[in-house]
């Protein structure tokens, strides 16, 4: 069983709430739960506001996966194309078949990771574009290894 609230948790909570600090960080430095710093914070009238600064945490952090996103694509492509590039000039079969294994792979992550950032609203038109270059060059994504 919890620990009963005491005036010295409720003061120690107020002091920590007015130097700004938050629910979680209250709690650590406590050691009450969040659940229970919540309680008094309510019980005192107390508001964490860290909703914003939450909120503007997260776009922060969907933006730069959108950005890495769009980052993997290009790369896991161009890495695809210089796949291809070498294909050419394999030193045998099995080293064409090799690369070309690898270009189909990096293809589908290309692929896969654009189609995401599509979904999410994050994409840029360009996508669609490279994916029919690489369909064009490879067949496309998510196809059978027979022709290779």
């Amino acid at each position: 069983m919890a620990e009963p609230i005491t005036d010295r948790d409720r003061a120690e909570v107020r002091r920590l709430h007015a130097e700004g600090k938050t629910r979680n960080a209250i709690a650590r430095e406590t050691g009450r739960s969040a659940a229970t710093i919540s309680k008094i914070a309510a019980q005192e009238g107390l508001a964490f506001s860290g909703g914003a600064r939450v909120a503007a945490a997260t776009e922060a952090r969907r933006a730069d996966a959108a950005a890495r996103r769009e980052q993997l694509a290009e790369d896991s492509l161009d890495a695809a194309l210089r796949q291809v590039e070498q294909t050419v000039g394999a030193d045998s079969a099995r080293d064409a078949r090799d690369r070309a294994t690898a270009a189909r792979a990096l293809t589908e992550v290309h692929a896969r990771v654009s189609e995401l950032a599509r979904q999410s609203g994050t994409g840029s038109a360009g996508g669609s574009m490279l994916d029919r270059l690489a369909d064009a060059l490879l067949g496309p994504a998510g196809g059978d290894d027979k022709g290779v």
